[in-house]
């Protein structure tokens, strides 16, 4: 099935995404654009599809100017999002150079009312960096950007807080003036805090903070019934200009994988739900913890997986880096072995990075894509997305089309085979195992205060059946998984099904097992349609499931009934002209 994956099919994604909406900022007209643009995409696949709308707690960066006045000179700069606004004729700050910005660069340093000059990097992310100095003292932050003489600034937000805030931590939100500079302004800056010079600098940084309505394409695509779990993969749609490697081909793989999996839809045990996430750069994964806040339930009880999509395609890349659940580890490096075996594999548990806003619920989750070797990254001064992420510079001729070709198959395949497994690829036995080391640790520096001893032996008892499952779930054969697998699948079925009422009552009404024809009543045209239970739904020949939107509206009616569909386009009117059993 990798085979069927189109190369040009994602440039020409990309190309149109990047032509047609630039500049797809959160809550923007240019963002609200392309949400229509996917949700018209992923209903050509003939999935369930919803361009979702919520408020959400945004920031448009407009205008800043920098100014050293000793030694006076002017040097170029971009505004952050979420910082507190300047006046409009600026404010004199004086700079201290604070390193990468974590707790132990303020050791002997009063930043008090100053504003701070940081070195971009993710140790720790710009948020935490800004969050610190707001701690601090500081009353504003200047970024220096990441890579060598590229004369190019970053595009930051610094809300500090994941999602959208809420009344306990709204104040964690920095009251901080923020500004990105190039890494070459930077470095003169630094040399002259270092010599143990006064700098100032006066600084005018302009941007908003307000409640935004932002779009979030959302669609379902059915498998064939047997189970009620599903997979979430989910990339993110909003982005700085231009935007291309962050995130366009992110979103170009997450549509060229939802077109071949709705071609395989009957092959697919478990539903596959695909979400563009809005909210993510300036809002701090604002959509994904909007999705979690209103899908808790649904999650916590069948998805079994996330995939988060992220800068697929950039060129220059060279080994394949993966970032996983503990329990899924070990699957997903066998996968990226099978599809791309010539790869230099880097392989890590995963952390709380974009839009992993499902750790608390206890999702299991997998982010991969092909990335820079060390060598690189260090020599880019920590740029693990390219020295363009985030900048003007992030156009087309920094995707790598074999690249992108690659990690779109890796992760369909990872995708496919999770979705069609009988028996779901876990292995804690190294999440029990790191969960016993933590305890020992705090163990021993505790233990003269409180007893770990329950606590320990109830640890070693779940180490043992951990263990227990997993080696008799390696001693199945594949006959017998699939095997389990179908008794699941007959018990999911028994467990979910009705008894069709066949009453005189119910003759001539529309009902599961009847073929209908209907009229369009905008276009005229007329359609056939059968309906049928979930398992046997395909939309691409006009079996339309009972449970649809479309087959709900029409259960229970007759032959001349007019009826309406709510549809993400609007209400859409059918007139029924034949029903038959």
């Amino acid at each position: 099935m990798i085979e069927e994956v189109s190369r040009n099919e994602m440039l020409s994604t990309i190309h149109y995404m990047t032509e047609h909406f630039p500049y797809r900022l959160a809550g923007s007209p240019c963002e609200a654009a392309a949400s229509r643009y996917v949700t018209e995409r992923l209903k050509q696949y003939g999935l369930e599809v919803e361009n979702k709308e919520f408020y959400t707690y945004n920031s448009d960066p407009m205008y800043s100017k920098v100014t050293v006045l000793e030694p006076e000179m002017e040097i170029d700069s971009l505004p952050c999002a979420h910082i507190r606004a300047t006046k409009p004729e600026g404010e004199i700050f004086e700079l201290i150079y604070v390193g990468n910005g974590d707790y132990a660069a303020y050791k002997d340093i009063d930043v008090t009312g100053k504003m701070v000059l940081v070195e971009v990097s993710y140790a720790p992310p710009v948020p935490e960096k800004a969050r610190i100095a707001y701690e601090m003292g500081a009353a504003g932050i200047m970024c220096m950007n990441w890579g060598n003489d590229e004369e190019v600034i970053c595009r930051r937000g610094l809300k500090g807080v994941w999602g959208n805030p809420t009344e306990a931590n709204f104040h964690c939100i920095p009251e901080i003036v923020g500004v990105g500079v190039t890494r070459g302004a930077g470095l003169k800056l630094k040399q002259l805090c270092l010599e143990g010079r006064k700098v100032e600098v006066k600084v005018t940084a302009i941007a908003d903070r307000t409640w935004s309505i932002v779009h979030q394409p959302t669609a379902i695509l059915h498998g064939n019934g047997s189970s009620d779990e599903f997979l979430l993969v989910c990339s993110h749609l909003d982005a700085w200009k231009p935007g291309v490697t962050c995130n366009a081909t992110g979103n170009a793989t997450t549509l060229e994988i939802c077109r071949i999996l709705s071609k395989h839809r009957q092959e697919l045990d478990r539903d596959v739900y695909f979400v563009f996430w809005d909210g993510h750069e300036v809002a701090e994964a604002a959509g994904s913890t909007w999705f979690v806040d209103n899908n808790w339930d649904n999650l916590n009880k069948h998805c079994v997986c996330y995939m988060h999509i992220d800068s697929t395609g950039v060129k220059e890349t060279e080994l394949y880096e993966i970032k996983a659940s503990e329990e899924l580890l070990g699957f997903a490096k066998k996968n990226i072995n099978d599809v791309l075996p010539e790869l230099e594999l880097r392989a890590m548990a995963l952390k709380k990075i974009g839009d992993q806003s499902f750790m608390g619920i206890g999702v299991s989750s997998i982010t991969q894509r092909k990335s820079f070797t060390k060598e690189y990254m260090e020599h880019a001064h920590g740029a693990t997305l390219g020295w363009w992420n985030h900048t003007i510079e992030d156009g087309e001729d920094k995707c790598d089309p074999v690249a992108l070709e690659e990690d779109t198959r890796a992760t369909l395949k990872v995708l496919y085979d999770l979705a069609t497994a009988k028996l779901l690829p876990y292995d804690f036995s190294d999440k029990i195992s790191v969960f016993r080391a933590n305890v020992q640790k705090v163990a021993d520096k505790f233990g003269d205060h409180m007893d770990f001893t329950d606590l320990q032996d109830n640890l070693k008892t779940v180490e043992h059946q951990v263990n227990e499952i997993q080696a008799m779930k390696e001693g199945l054969s594949n006959e017998q998984a699939k095997l389990y697998g179908r008794i699941a699948e007959v018990e999911n079925i028994l467990a979910h099904a009705v008894i069709i009422d066949e009453t005189e009552d119910s003759e001539g009404k529309i009902g599961l097992g009847c073929t209908i024809k209907v009229e369009d009543m905008e276009t005229g045209d007329e359609e056939l349609y059968a309906i049928v239970g979930s398992q046997e739904a395909n939309p691409m020949e006009c079996r339309i499931s009972d449970d649809s939107p479309f087959g709900k509206a029409l259960l229970g009616h007759k032959v001349g009934d007019i009826v309406e569909v709510e549809a993400p386009i609007g209400v859409l009117k059918y007139k029924i002209l034949t029903v038959e059993k």
